[in-house]
């Protein structure tokens, strides 16, 4: 995985370094989640970005749990998916995070 940007913003009232590191397991384990979540990270999101992309990804698994899609069944790698609507969208190489999460949400909306 390439280096990923860290939260070191001065002028935080907020930037001690047990923030700071506190702040990056954080990140880190946000990442590992969209990671095996199939979710495509290019490694320059900015901390918030990471959590708008987490956000609206809990909330399409959320959705489609509700609709009674299987998690197993359903990931970006299933050649078979039970039903392609409860398959979490790919993010292109090209494609903003702005525009990830509208579309992840979207999805969530549409199942």
């Amino acid at each position: 995985m390439p280096d990923m940007q860290r939260s070191e913003s001065p002028g935080r009232r907020d930037d001690s370094p047990a923030r700071a590191d506190e702040r990056n397991a954080v990140r880190d384990e946000l990442e590992g989640r969209l990671v095996r979540s199939g979710v495509l990270l290019s490694g320059s999101e900015t901390d918030e970005q990471i959590v708008a992309i987490a956000d609206a990804v809990e909330a399409f698994e959320a959705a489609r749990s509700a609709a009674g899609g299987d998690s197993m069944i359903n990931t970006p790698e299933s050649s078979q998916p039970e039903d392609p609507h409860y398959v979490l969208p790919r993010r292109s190489d090209d494609e903003s995070v702005e525009q990830y999460v509208i579309r992840v949400r979207d999805a969530a909306e549409g199942i």
